[in-house]
């Protein structure tokens, strides 16, 4: 096992990473239900201290998992006939990933809350900026049902490739 990807296999790096994200992901996607479930037992701002820890850890890995990529970048070419929409896809995602935590921040700042990542404060209470909070907010929603599409056409992909097409591309992840 290495930790570089290969032409045929990722790197324990770039897999580690990935599945790491992914269930990081679908946590944060879920919080708003979570959020709703805990309401009663946990007081909200304790609830988004976590959300925002969560997302800033996310933005974190995003930004290693790109240069990550970076360093591998001559391997794990895919398919020629798949290459552009793989291409397009994996940008949309590291898009989304990285718009997410901004948005989220811009929606925290218009309200005047601290941001914090495991307790420590990255930014203190500020002024209340409605507009920011607002346009934050309304990004952040729609980004993560984007995000939410995203992710399925990502998994259904990886699954078409894998039991329609036979080339067996998810042991490249695994």
């Amino acid at each position: 096992m290495t930790l570089m990807d290969a032409d045929n296999r990722y790197g324990s790096v770039s897999r580690a990473v990935h599945w790491i994200m992914a269930a990081l992901l679908l946590v944060m996607l879920a919080s708003e239900v979570w959020f709703e479930a805990l309401e009663h037992s946990v007081s909200e701002g304790s609830l988004m201290a976590w959300h925002q820890t969560l997302g800033l850890t996310i933005f974190g890995l995003v930004i290693f998992r790109g240069l990550w990529r970076w360093l591998n970048r001559s391997r794990m070419a895919p398919p020629a006939q798949w290459a552009t929409m793989a291409k397009l896809g994996h940008i949309a995602l590291y898009a989304l990933m990285i718009l997410m935590p901004l948005s989220g921040l811009a929606s925290s700042l218009g309200e005047g809350d601290p941001v914090t990542f495991f307790g420590w404060t990255v930014f203190g209470y500020g002024p209340e900026i409605e507009w920011l909070e607002d346009s934050g907010e309304e990004v952040h929603e729609v980004l993560a049902n984007v995000l939410w599409l995203m992710i399925g056409i990502h998994v259904a992909a990886a699954l078409a490739h894998q039991y329609l097409l036979g080339d067996r591309i998810m042991k490249r992840m695994a």
